[in-house]
Order: structure tokens, then C-alpha cells, then sequence
């Protein structure tokens, strides 16, 4: 590698996209052949034969190793110099770019190549003399004057010799002092840092410097809130620039002022939040929700898209799509799933989107208490959705027949879509909304002889009345009648055939599966043997 070319190169500033990438492996060899031969001018023979012997090549997605060949050729390597050292391509291109820097802070230029990048852990944990010796720096270096020139300001550590020093040690001392200084820490600060943060060993001096620069002059965060959040520190400088062009706002609100209230927004690629902000876009869902629970856009676009469409087809989740909360389903939907499912083991119906993505402790003591009922939030946004409303009217009407809340939102929206699908409107429905409270098996035996008897001009028995002038309002209101009537106007008929009252009323005495209370909560589902135990 011709090392004075290297050594310009790797101080000019160019952009390679950093975010990690969805795209799937090769699926068998042949498929990896067509894609690696171009990319390195071989014929496909001899990378036939190089894959086989690397096969762990063809777990990498085709759009991470373009970026990382280009890198790698970017700093002068050729084909044969990559080729030689596949395992590079296995980094993240982050960590190949923080290690060259690296490598060059500490004075390794003149052997600064491949090899020396792929050895980097082995160099970066030995000592001054060791290297000096090896000749991977000068014999005349000063490696305490190498790096203080690495800052903008003057960093002093109180260090007497670095000879008997490992390199790694030497920058830690560097960082450490830099960081005291810039950011004003004390002891404890410090060792806080360090004890939860201590891979900003392996972060460039530069990277440190430019990534604080960023965050306080462009962003405005305070001394106070940097040392709050030191993940800080890992954020991609590139990534910090662009996000105020890419994502310039989330629902209206600023980016500039929001990752100011939630920080870890800045961790996450801005490609990928501006990917994520298209697909909730085109799904309908509201971006509102983005800003309660941020912990959605750690996800990949792919993920969640495919959450959203798994969304879709579960009909506890599809019905309540366009609610506020639906953000946090997404972000938690594994969890969700598996505690869906065990609620349905336990004859559970009316679980809330609040208690399905909550927190363990929570949806334990749901399960516990044994109250199946609808929570009313959730109701009052799915009325006021189908009704075009956007007050408490609806829920307050429905709210007086005594049992509304132990019928699921699923059940309301099977007898909604029975009704529309005989042609009566929103209207006639919104007058006799307790009928969606019935399962579609009542209100269809009612409504079928109702209908008959009115067409073809015959009384009803059990009403004794003419049925030819009666509108759609009053046709529904006496299936109501008809259907309430079957049990003495109780309002017990909610239930389905197969479900008992006693189970939704009563509290259930469960033996929690133990897998519920950890695993459960990172949304692994239990073996069935121990939920059924």
C-alpha cells in the first residue's frame, strides 16, 4: 500500500452511510459467486472456491459489504490487500473508520495498513515499547506529545513515563483527563462513565471531540444533560449533521426540540427514522405516537413493517389500528402476542392495548385480579372513530347498559360489520348502539325474521305488530327488544353461547407461570407445558 497516499486520504472528510442494513445473506453459494465476483474483478471459479473457504462471507448483506469495500478502497486498499483479510468485512464500518483513526492518532502511519487495522485489538494492548521495538512506530516517538496534539485544547494527564505503558491505558488516561475538562466531571461522574460506558476507550479522540462539539453548539444540550445521557458519546457524528436536513421534525414538533427531551433518538440512523415516518405515513397511522414511545424507531424498517402487517391480519389488533396507543403495540407487539395468547388460555377477552404492552408487574396483577373487562379509553376512541365523533357522547350512552364493559371491542366490531354489511347506516346503528354489544349470532336470528316477516308483509309473532312502515331505526331497535327479551332485559345476553358469566365476573385464582414474570417480559413466549401447569 503506498503509505504517503494513505496518509492523505485518511484526513480528507468523505460520507460513507453508516446505518446497518435489513438486507438478507446469499442463499447458497452461486448467488454469493455472482455478487463477489464483479466486486473484486474475479472470475467466478476462483471466488467459488475462496467463498467455500469463507463461507461465513455469505451471512453479510450485500449493501453493508459495498460500503465497507468501498471504505477499504477509499484508503487505498486493493482487491488482493481485502481479499487477504475477509474478516474485516465482518466489522461494522463505524469500527473499521474508529480504528484507523485510532491507529493514526497513535503515530501508526507509516505501518498503517490491513494488517495492522485487522490486529488492532492486539496493538492497542501493547506497550510503548513493545510497539517501538516491533517497529510499528518510530523509535523517537513521544507518544505523550503523539497524542496531546489529538485536542483541540491542552489535555495534561499526570503521567511521568508512558514506556512501561500499553497503549490502550495511555488513551484511556487522554480520554479520561480530556473528558474532566470538557464536561466538567468529578470523581463520581467519571466512574459512572466509566463503569457503564467504558467502550469510549475504542472511540477516536477526534470522533469524542467532534461528536461534543456537535451536540453543544448545534444542538444546544447543556454540560448537565450531556453527563445524564453519556451513550452520547457512541453517536455517529455524520449521522448528528444530517438528521436536522433528513428528519427535520416528528409530528410537527422539531427535531432540534425533541431529541432534547428524548435523546436516544440521535442513536438511531436518520435514514431509518425517515424510512420509519414514510411507513407509519402510508399505513395511516398517526405520527403522534412517535413522540410517547421513541423506542419504536430503534426498530428496523423492515420490522416494522412487517409488525404492521402481522398487525393486520390479529383481529384484536387490527380493530383498534387508528388508536393513539397503536405506536407502542407496534414497538412491543411480540410481547403483546404472547400475552394475547395466554389471556386467551385463561378465557380472557377484553384485554386492553395498555395492559398488553405494559409492564410485567402490571400485567400480572391484570391477570391476577380476574377482571375481564374493556378498558374505556379504548372503547370511547373506537366509538368515536366509527360514529365520526370526537366527544364522550357515545361512550357515556353506551356506558348504561350495565355489562358494556365485559364485551370486547372485537365482538363490537364483528356485530358492526354484520350490521352495515344489511345496509342499515351509521346513523341508524348509533341510535341503537347496544346492539353492538351482542354477539352476531343474536342479532342475525332477530334481524333474519324480522326483515322476512317485513317483505313479506306478515306480522311478527311474538310482536303481534305490522312490520310494512317500520324504518331502519325502528327495525333496530325492535331486534334490541327482541334480543334483551330472550333475557328478561338482564343485559346477560352479551356473553356468547360458550362463555359463562361467572367468567369474566369473578376473580381468578392463577398460578402465574414463572416464565411470565422474566421472560414474558421481553416478549419470549412460554413452553406450553408450564402455561398449561
Amino acid at each position: 500500500m503506498n503509505t504517503a497516499r494513505f496518509r492523505l486520504l485518511i484526513n480528507r472528510s468523505k460520507y460513507f452511510p453508516r446505518l446497518y442494513t435489513t438486507d438478507a445473506g446469499f442463499g447458497n453459494l452461486h448467488e454469493a459467486t455472482k455478487f463477489y465476483s464483479p466486486l473484486f474483478n474475479m472470475n467466478d471459479s476462483t471466488m467459488y472456491k475462496y467463498l467455500a473457504k469463507h463461507s461465513f462471507l455469505m451471512d453479510l448483506s450485500p449493501t453493508d459489504i459495498k460500503r465497507k469495500v468501498s471504505y477499504l478502497k477509499y484508503i487505498n486498499a486493493d482487491n488482493s490487500e481485502i481479499l487477504a483479510y475477509p474478516k474485516l468485512l465482518t466489522l461494522h464500518l463505524i469500527t473499521i473508520e474508529n480504528r484507523t483513526t485510532i491507529l493514526r492518532e497513535c503515530g501508526l502511519v507509516e505501518t498503517l495498513n490491513l494488517l495492522t487495522i485487522s490486529k488492532y485489538i492486539t496493538i492497542i494492548k501493547k506497550t510503548i515499547d513493545t510497539l517501538k521495538k516491533n517497529k510499528l512506530i518510530p523509535a523517537d516517538l513521544d507518544m505523550v506529545e503523539q497524542l496531546k496534539k489529538q485536542f483541540d485544547t491542552g489535555v495534561f494527564p499526570d503521567i511521568k513515563s508512558s514506556a512501561d505503558l500499553e497503549l490502550q491505558s495511555l488513551r484511556e488516561l487522554f480520554m479520561d483527563t480530556f473528558l474532566r475538562q470538557r464536561l466538567s466531571l468529578n470523581d463520581q461522574e467519571s466512574a459512572k462513565l466509566w463503569k457503564s460506558y467504558s467502550k469510549i476507550k475504542h472511540k477516536s479522540f477526534g470522533h469524542t471531540q467532534r461528536v461534543l462539539d456537535i451536540l453543544q453548539h448545534d444542538y444546544k444540550f447543556s454540560r448537565d444533560k450531556i453527563v445524564a445521557n453519556f451513550f452520547l458519546l457512541y453517536a455517529d457524528p455524520e449521522n448528528l449533521l444530517r438528521f436536522p436536513n433528513t428528519v427535520p421534525k416528528i409530528a410537527d414538533v422539531s427535531i432540534r426540540e425533541l431529541v432534547l427531551k428524548q435523546p436516544k433518538i440521535l442513536m438511531v440512523p436518520c435514514d431509518n427514522v425517515k424510512e420509519i415516518q414514510t411507513l407509519l405515513q402510508e399505513h395511516g397511522i398517526a405520527e403522534a405516537g412517535v413522540l410517547k414511545f421513541s423506542s419504536i424507531l430503534t426498530l428496523a424498517p423492515a420490522s416494522i413493517l412487517a409488525r404492521i402487517q402481522q398487525l393486520r391480519k390479529t383481529k384484536e389488533f387490527e380493530v383498534l389500528s387508528n388508536h393513539p396507543r397503536i405506536v407502542k403495540l407496534i414497538a412491543f407487539q411480540k410481547k403483546a402476542i404472547v400475552r394475547l395468547d395466554f389471556l386467551h388460555q385463561l378465557k380472557v377477552r377484553c384485554a386492553s392495548l395498555n395492559v398488553l404492552s405494559s409492564h410485567s408487574q402490571c400485567f400480572e396483577k391484570y391477570v391476577r385480579d380476574g377482571y375481564d373487562r374493556t378498558k374505556g379509553k379504548d372503547v370511547a376512541h373506537y366509538l368515536n372513530e366509527i360514529f365520526d365523533r370526537n366527544d364522550d357522547d357515545a361512550l357515556q350512552r353506551l356506558k348504561r347498559h350495565q355489562n358494556w364493559y365485559h364485551v370486547p371491542i372485537v365482538q363490537m366490531q364483528e356485530s358492526l360489520e354484520y350490521l352495515k354489511s344489511k345496509s342499515f347506516k351509521i346513523d341508524h346503528i348509533y341510535e341503537n348502539m347496544y346492539l353492538l354489544l351482542y354477539p352476531v349470532t343474536r342479532i342475525s336470528e332477530k334481524l333474519e325474521k324480522l326483515i322476512a316477516c317485513k317483505y313479506q308483509q306478515e306480522p311478527y309473532e311474538d310482536l303481534g305488530i305490522e312490520l310494512s312502515n317500520v324504518t331502519p331505526e325502528q327495525m333496530l331497535s325492535l331486534c334490541l327488544y327482541l334480543v334483551e327479551l330472550d333475557f328478561h332485559f338482564t343485559g346477560d345476553g352479551v356473553w356468547p353461547d360458550q362463555i359463562q358469566q361467572s367468567d369474566a365476573t369473578t376473580t381468578t385464582n392463577i398460578d402465574m407461570p414463572q416464565t411470565l414474570k422474566k421472560e414474558y417480559k421481553y416478549g419470549k413466549k412460554a413452553p406450553k407445558s408450564t402455561i398449561s401447569d
